[in-house]
């Protein structure tokens, strides 16, 4: 068996483990429909980063996601596990104190492997200076170890409650991790921006792929998080948007031509414009009216939802024009080319000059590898 045999075979079994443990999380007491719906989205990360790293073992984006799907899977496993046992009438389950163990702190691994991932995306490895920036993540994986391997020795009622288990000195280095991790994911955005503008037509292509799912992903955080966190629906949407990031991954990966990904990426962020916009008019109009009236009247409210509901078509338009100049600039500017080669035409009588004119306004708008013209006289 050569070793990409047999990377392909421990992937095969690893994506296996993880779907038992999801399913079995799904049997244990204490299961919300919230955690489930993130635990499907951690199994889209999971079963996506199996698939890229049996296609293309030596790229580390298939690796990195199955880490990141992972460590949700074994983290709500763990705990789960762990409060079930301790529950229980009989006698401790086995393996009980290990997966508490292990639900205490591998959940680090998430915003670490993420942060890591859009670092390398889609090459698998990062470019320039930019792989200085992989260090504070690394370092906080080695903080989390090391915290890990401390927190063993606790009892299973700690390690499975969260605010006895944040309360020891240990859990300081977990919670490094979780912090290096979730901060340095903005850098590694910035990273993917300035790759994007180096990068050829395909990588280019992959990269927005990304963008338009972790912009989404951003909006729909944003709003749950604002929101009341007994709202199921919310966390559905958010498990969701979640599970759209692996899946943006595998489409940029393996078909990156199948849709017109500038149309969804313009909207997306028009709409997160949109939104943001109109939740100032709406909180700025309401603090207003409600300071007017004195009281939290029906009327503050009402008067502006209607002013927002009035803005929302003009500020949409307006916005998406905008943005969608920026975003299909090489199609204006490709009208921009036809139109004054179109008023050339009118002047320009010579045919080598026409010809030599339209093979000009072809590599410019199209940028094919050749161009020929073939002249019938």
């Amino acid at each position: 068996m050569t070793i990409r045999q047999l990377a392909r075979f421990v992937t095969v079994l690893w994506v296996a483990l993880m779907l038992v443990l999801a399913v079995t999380s799904y049997t244990l007491p204490g299961a919300s429909l919230d955690f489930d719906g993130l635990l499907a989205a951690a199994l889209c990360w999971v079963i996506v980063g199996g698939v890229l790293t049996i296609k293309v073992p030596s790229n580390l984006v298939g690796p990195l996601a199955m880490v990141a799907g992972s460590a949700w899977v074994v983290f709500l496993f763990g705990s789960r596990y762990g409060a079930a046992s301790l529950a229980s009438t009989g006698s401790v389950w086995w393996g009980a104190h290990l997966f508490a163990w292990l639900g205490a702190w591998v959940g680090a691994l998430l915003p670490i492997g993420v942060t890591l991932l859009i670092l390398v995306f889609p090459t698998g490895k990062p470019v320039g200076w930019w792989r200085l920036v992989m260090a504070p993540p690394l370092a906080g994986l080695l903080s989390t170890f090391v915290g890990a391997v401390l927190l063993w020795g606790l009892p299973l009622p700690t390690l499975i409650n969260d605010d006895l288990v944040s309360r020891v000195d240990a859990y300081g280095l977990v919670d490094a991790g979780f912090i290096v991790g979730f901060a340095f994911a903005v850098p590694a955005a910035v990273s993917m921006v300035v790759r994007y503008r180096r990068a050829a037509l395909i990588e280019r292509q992959q990269i927005k792929w990304l963008l338009a799912a972790t912009s989404l992903f951003a909006v729909v955080y944003v709003v749950t998080v604002t929101t009341d966190d007994s709202n199921e629906t919310a966390w559905l949407v958010l498990s969701a948007a979640l599970a759209a990031i692996p899946l943006a991954i595998i489409l940029a990966v393996l078909r990156y031509r199948l849709y017109d990904i500038d149309r969804i990426l313009s909207r997306t962020i028009s709409y997160a414009i949109v939104l943001g916009l109109l939740g100032g008019v709406y909180l700025f109009g309401l603090t207003s009216l409600t300071s007017l009236f004195l009281d939290d009247s029906p009327l503050a409210v009402a008067a502006s939802t209607l002013a927002a509901a009035a803005l929302f078509n003009p500020v949409r338009t307006r916005v998406q024009s905008s943005v969608e100049k920026r975003f299909n600039r090489s199609r204006y500017d490709a009208q921009r080319v036809m139109e004054t080669f179109s008023g050339s035409l009118r002047e320009d009588l010579d045919p080598d000059a026409v010809v030599g004119g339209w093979v000009d306004v072809v590599a410019e708008t199209m940028q094919p590898s050749s161009v020929g013209v073939w002249v019938q006289t």
